[in-house]
């Protein structure tokens, strides 16, 4: 099983994977946005960058979403591990971590000042594996725009 970056012809297996990950967080979104994500992913002028964990055979086995941004406490970049999905038949056996590894080698190689990524509360079995890396402190609070609460 290696790490590398996705290309169109991945198209039907990451759109496999990503729908499971969706699904995983109990929530949906249009159809359409499945598409945009992956050319934003593969599209040359792309903000959203990607690794797949791959087998031999080619079969796409865990993704990983991340993105840069700019920080108001730094020059430096700053990187987001937006999303990290693995095939739940094969989890346990360190593939998560090695999508999270290589996206922070990325996240050092651009010179970041931090890698960062959020899951859920209940998601025990991920923040075990997270807690291996650092512990947040923080809180997140979420507003779904557009809203009436202003």
């Amino acid at each position: 099983m290696s790490v590398s970056t996705l290309t169109k012809a991945d198209w039907t297996q990451w759109h496999h994977l990503f729908r499971q990950y969706i699904a995983f967080y109990k929530t949906s979104i249009p159809e359409a946005q499945y598409e945009k994500t992956f050319n934003r992913i593969i599209g040359p002028q792309g903000d959203l960058h990607a690794f797949a964990l791959r087998e031999e055979s080619g079969t796409l086995n865990g993704i990983a979403h991340y993105l840069f941004h700019t920080s108001s406490w730094s020059d430096k970049p700053v990187c987001y591990l937006n999303d990290l999905f693995v095939n739940p038949d094969i989890r346990g056996k360190g593939y998560g971590r090695k999508l999270i590894v290589a996206c922070g080698q990325v996240a050092q190689e651009r010179g970041c000042s931090k890698y960062y990524w959020s899951t859920q509360n209940e998601n025990i079995a991920a923040r075990k594996l997270y807690d291996t890396f650092g512990q947040s402190e923080f809180l997140e609070y979420r507003i779904k725009l557009p809203t009436d609460k202003w």
